[in-house]
């Protein structure tokens, strides 16, 4: 992740799909994910474009930053990107190497292209591009600039006739990602070249320079084109496949340490068929993951008039009935086989981390608790008292002993309710109610429901319904300075009518990414809804 740091700088190698700096509240960029999770301040030195890997410079304070902007004025830095194309300069009379110097956005650009080779990128590149079976040949590009005009390689290589493959804005072929890499960066004042080698996908395809990746080898490189190896800074846990991320293969993959759970989202499908699809796949997950075996579930599409998950295979080595995850130094008790879910939801990583960053001194709630993993990360950063509300016990259970994991148990910070979230916010409106002298508003709550759930007794939960309840009742109990946290992963629901009972209560409603190993697919539902809620609205 970091390629070179001193007094002045900070280089990484930024991933797919990441922006340099956040476009909008809510959203971690690079600046951002270093500031959130590794506590690092920097300066935007350049940009690279939200789907481009590679070097990246950060400045490590202002001063050096607008040093870095005088260097880009006088040309004095070099970048050397890579890039992918279909199409192949010497066909087209540009030769072997090429320069443009259109003006670009009516200020001087000047852009050096040179063609490194053609190759087959594989069967796995052939079904992306829909050419089935049929032969198809990438080349390969390299672009040297001094200064870096708005998507300056990108509409340049355009205007040569060679859109970069995936560049759907410059007429380029549909792609999963930009195929476009800044390889290298050449600094004044730095005795080395600021290097990053090709990302996984642009390797795989490249590998034997005939024959390529086939669909597992290239769809999974293609997932770790864009994380990177962020995670590892902070976790042993990841999700390193997203549902539907992989195309036409409908499973998502977490990693728990040495262990991973996939998770096959099509029941309909022939087991065997199924397996062989999969087989790949998990196989390619142990190697890079150093995983020693896993469990496949099987999830139904109708959840809540039959078991969620109906088949539990393991894989490889059996895991242990329990075992501890790291994030953020804090342990995590993870059950792969004897219960529905692993113990510790990483969608909501980077929403556990801003808990953490705001708790000292404050007061949680954690509804819907779960195995109270906000609660350990506000309890291990200072929180006064974190309140854990679940009705389920087995989960309160798990949650004492991670807070046993941590050294945190003989605190008396981790108060844990085994009741109805509801029933819970009926008795403290009450006392509000009935002795104000004795209430403590609560500075942060946090409230992550399930889309549906049933009780011995025949109760039920239906989250639409129950939504503007559970928000009302959070902004009646919650500090005028303090922050709401809602979540759910209602993935049918419709967006509007969950803000909107949001914005009933909550001057400021601001709806967050999900972490960058859940990826947001296009023409897919969202995966996870999470919104930062502040400032009460007055009656």
């Amino acid at each position: 992740m970091i390629l070179y740091q001193n007094h002045q700088w900070l280089v990484v190698n930024k991933p797919a799909g990441m922006a340099t700096h956040a476009p909008r509240a809510g959203e971690l960029g690079v600046v951002e994910w270093l500031e959130v999770h590794l506590g690092r301040k920097t300066h935007v030195v350049s940009r690279l474009d939200r789907g481009t890997t590679g070097v990246l410079m950060l400045a490590l304070d202002s001063a050096v930053a607008a040093t870095a902007q005088k260097i880009h004025e006088d040309g004095g830095a070099t970048k050397i990107y890579e890039f992918f194309s279909p199409l192949n300069s010497e066909q087209l009379g540009l030769g072997e190497s090429w320069i443009r110097e259109d003006e670009l956005d009516e200020k001087p650009a000047r852009t050096v292209f040179h063609r490194v080779e053609t190759f087959d990128p594989g069967s796995g590149a052939r079904s992306l591009l829909g050419t089935g079976q049929q032969p198809v040949l990438l080349t390969r590009y390299r672009a040297e600039i001094t200064r870096g005009r708005w998507h300056q390689i990108r509409r340049h290589a355009a205007a040569s006739g060679l859109p970069i493959l995936g560049d759907d804005e410059h007429g380029g072929a549909p792609w999963p990602r930009l195929c476009l890499h800044c390889a290298e960066v050449r600094w004044p004042g730095l005795d080395q070249p600021l290097t990053a080698e090709l990302p996984p996908s642009f390797r795989e395809m490249l590998q034997d320079k005939a024959g390529g990746a086939g669909a597992a080898e290239l769809g999974f490189a293609l997932c770790r084109d864009r994380r990177g190896s962020w995670l590892q800074e902070i976790t042993d846990s990841s999700r390193v496949v997203h549902r539907n991320e992989i195309r036409n293969l409908p499973v998502a993959v977490d990693v728990f340490g040495e262990w991973f759970k996939a998770a096959w989202f099509d029941e309909e499908a022939d087991p065997e068929k199924r397996d062989r699809r999969l087989e790949p796949l998990l196989d390619l997950v142990a190697q890079r993951a150093g995983c020693r075996g896993g469990v496949l579930r099987i999830h139904r599409s109708n959840p809540h008039q039959r078991k969620l998950v109906t088949e539990t295979r393991v894989i490889g080595e059996p895991p242990p009935e329990s075992f501890t995850a790291t994030e953020h130094g804090l342990r995590y008790e993870i059950n792969l086989t004897r219960t529905q879910h692993p113990g510790l939801f990483l969608d909501q990583r980077d929403s556990r981390r801003r808990i953490a960053l705001m708790a000292e001194g404050k007061r949680l709630a954690n509804l819907f608790a779960f195995t109270c993993s906000f609660s350990v990360a506000a309890a291990a950063s200072g929180a006064e008292v974190a309140f854990s509300v679940d009705l389920a016990r087995s989960c309160l259970n798990t949650g004492k002993t991670n807070f046993e994991l941590n050294g945190l148990a003989e605190t008396g910070r981790g108060k844990f309710i085994q009741e109805d979230t509801r029933k819970w916010f009926k008795r403290q409106l009450r006392r509000k109610e009935n002795k104000p002298e004795e209430f403590q508003a609560l500075d942060l709550v946090v409230c992550d429901p399930p889309v549906f759930a049933s009780s011995r007794d025949g109760g039920q939960f239906i989250l639409e319904k129950e939504w503007p309840g559970l928000v009302r009742d959070t902004a009646s109990l919650l500090a005028q300075t303090g922050t709401a946290v809602f979540a759910n992963n209602h993935r049918t629901g419709n967006e509007d009518s969950y803000r909107n009972a949001l914005r009933e209560f909550f001057q400021e409603v601001v709806h967050h990414r999900p972490p960058l190993d859940f990826p947001v697919l296009k023409n897919q539902p969202p995966h996870v809804r999470i919104y930062f809620c502040k400032g009460l609205k007055s009656d």
